[in-house]
């Protein structure tokens, strides 16, 4: 290992939780290759700090073997939360590859009936962390490969939704502003929730589309 390569190890183990934050800030690639550079006892704690989303996009990138092995050293929470950020067939491929204690309990919380709101979830979605502030955001918009949604979702770390932001409101405030502060409300559905109940919501006169929940809260 060459000194540079043994100063992002120890970076990494001594501060996962900057590191996750400033390996959200990179293109997923490059973002990618650092978590690459370091065995998976040093990349996990990383990973757990980083949002699902982003998370998910880099094991995306690794083999479905490797892609395992770094779920296997997460908690089961954590590791069920970058697994339904991951397209169906890289998630089947990251599945394949899990020991068989591990497989039977990620399954178990991926399931949900097929007329419930958690079956339908279109999890490739943007979200912003809500310790960033506006300049961060828009940096982080204008370097996503996502399709353009209407609200963009934003998390606190521990996955739980703190509101929404509009695009057109990150253009009119200052850079230094802090995301948390220009938040508008977001009602969530519940993933258990039957879709024929979801359907009666009040929320569809005013938007097209709603951030879903679990029931520990957390954005799906």
């Amino acid at each position: 290992m060459s000194g540079r390569e043994q100063l992002v190890d120890a970076y990494l183990r001594l501060y996962p939780e900057g590191a996750a934050r400033l390996l959200e800030s990179l293109p997923v690639d490059q973002a990618n290759a650092v978590l690459s550079a370091v065995d998976v006892t040093t990349a996990a704690p990383v990973v757990s700090h980083m949002l699902a989303t982003q998370a998910a996009r880099c094991v995306e990138q690794q083999s479905p073997e490797d892609g395992a092995l770094l779920l296997e050293e997460l908690g089961s929470q954590e590791s069920v939360a970058v697994l339904r950020h991951l397209p169906h067939d890289a998630r089947e491929q990251v599945l394949a590859c899990l020991g068989p204690e591990w497989l039977m309990a990620f399954k178990l919380l991926l399931s949900y009936p097929t007329n419930t709101v958690g079956a339908w979830v279109e999890p490739r979605v943007l979200t912003l962390p809500d310790d960033c502030n506006v300049g961060e955001a828009r940096d982080r918009v204008a370097r996503s490969d996502q399709a353009p949604q209407a609200r963009i979702y934003v998390l606190d770390r521990s996955r739980r939704l703190r509101g929404a932001v509009r695009g057109i409101a990150l253009l009119q405030v200052t850079h230094r502003k802090g995301l948390a502060s220009i938040l508008e409300p977001a009602e969530a559905l519940w993933a258990r929730d039957p879709l024929a109940t979801a359907q009666e919501q009040a929320m569809w006169e005013r938007h097209t589309e709603a951030p879903v929940v679990n029931r520990d809260e957390e954005f799906i």
